[in-house]
């Protein structure tokens, strides 16, 4: 009876029934929602992440930190900790901030 049990279980996982419940979860529009929100602050942290070990680690790299920073705070708008760090490295190694960079 067990051994019926599962093979039924494991027959309705590899017929796509668990894949037809997965797709109707993500496809759900008040999930989407929430899915996209997240992968949004994920990428904004991870980008804020590696700004912050560019600066620190790489400060003489202008180009790449340039770019970094301003998919940061003009595409993903982006303001935490990372407006005073990256204007202070402005300073030091750039001698001004880039006209796209605005300090409030």
């Amino acid at each position: 009876m067990t051994q019926t049990i599962i093979i039924a279980v494991i027959s309705a996982l590899t017929s796509g029934g668990l894949l037809a419940f997965a797709q109707f979860l993500i496809t759900r529009s008040d999930d989407k929602k929430g899915i996209g929100k997240r992968l949004e602050r994920l990428e904004k942290d991870g980008l804020r992440t590696q700004l912050l070990l560019m600066i620190l680690l790489r400060p003489q790299e202008k180009k790449e930190i340039l770019t970094l920073a301003q998919h940061y705070f003009i595409d993903l708008k982006g303001n935490w900790y990372m407006t005073d760090v990256f204007d202070r490295w402005c300073e030091t190694e750039c001698g001004s901030r880039p006209e796209w960079f605005k300090k409030d």
